[in-house]
This record gives C-alpha cells, structure tokens and sequence, in this order.
C-alpha cells in the first residue's frame, strides 16, 4: 500500500513538472462534457505590421494684403458743361456759314461744354491711393498625401519545442494563452 501511495504521489509531481515546464494549465468543462484545456506559448518575437493609408490634411494659407485709403468722391456739377457748351455754340455758330455753320456750333458746343466741365469741376487727381494698412486674408486648402498606420502584430511563439507563427490585432506581450479542447470518445 505504502509503494502504491508513493507511485502516485510520484506520477503527480511528474505531471506537474511536465505542466509547469509547457506552462502553466488551466482546465475548464463546458455542458456537453468536453474538456477545455489552456496552456501559455513562450513569445518569441513580436513585429508590428503596417499599412499606408492616403490621408488629407487642411492646410490654412494667409496672406497680407493692403489697405487703401478712402477717396471722397468728387460733387461733379452739369452747370459748367452746359453753360459752356451754350457759350461754344454760340460761338460756332457766329464762325460757319452754310452747312459749315452747322459743322462749327455742334464743334463749338463739343469744345465749350468740355472747357466749362474742367472750368467748374477741376482735373481729376490721378495720383495713386496711399496704403493705410493691411489685412490678413486666408483661405484653407487640402493637402494629401500616405502616411503608415499600424495595422496588426505578427507574433512568433514557442509551444512544446516547435515555432508557429500568427497575425494578432495586438501585441500579446511574453505569453500567449492557448485553448486545447479534448472531446470524450464515445
């Protein structure tokens, strides 16, 4: 009796040595009787695995552009435009004879109102407006271009001294928990 206790005790520190060196095992009974089994893999590398994706950027362009003072604008008056074109053709038409005559009034009334609009309403200025300031305009503009997005995690791990190899949405870190399932034979 004595020898049977201590094979036992023997055959389960054997098979808690086997587990503790494949890692650590978890057992779990799902409610048709199979056995579910995890065991943790050895992580031995972890590379992560990108992707580009085309992405657009608003870019906001501005610029300083200037100010220009405000002009009053000048009263124009009709009055030295017509008295000088009355004074003109009346002149004209003292000067023609014949359809001449008619030539030198309609000359006449052209050249006075033309001399009794600058008499009356002065040259116009024709220097340039002065700068006053300045304002910033901008407008916004889109810029593409690639850039690389993490995509997932290739992970190679070690279980009972063989590799493998597996794409993962994350990095596991130094385990991986794997399911073993045993189905009873019936």
């Amino acid at each position: 009796m004595n020898t049977l206790k201590t094979t036992i005790a023997a055959s389960l520190l054997t098979m808690a040595g086997a587990a503790s060196a494949a890692g650590s095992i978890e057992q779990h009974y799902d409610h048709a009787g199979r056995q579910d089994l995890f065991e943790y893999a050895n992580v031995v590398e972890v590379r992560p695995l990108y992707r580009e994706v085309e992405v657009s950027r608003p870019v906001r362009e501005c610029r300083e552009e200037p100010v220009y003072e405000a002009r009053q604008r000048e009263h124009k008056s009709a009055g030295g435009m017509l008295a000088g074109g009355l004074i003109g053709g009346i002149i004209g038409h003292q000067i023609g004879r014949g359809n001449g005559q008619r030539v030198a009034t309609a000359v006449g009334t052209l050249i006075g109102a033309q001399i009794g609009h600058q008499a009356v309403n002065g040259q116009v200025s024709h220097r340039p407006p002065e700068v006053v300031g300045y304002e910033e305009h901008c407008k916004t503009t889109y810029q593409s271009g690639y850039e690389q997005v993490l995509d997932a995690y290739d992970v190679t791990y070690e279980y009972r001294g063989r590799t493998y190899r597996l794409e993962m949405p994350y990095d596991p870190g130094k385990r991986i928990k794997m399911r073993i399932q045993i189905t009873p034979v019936i």
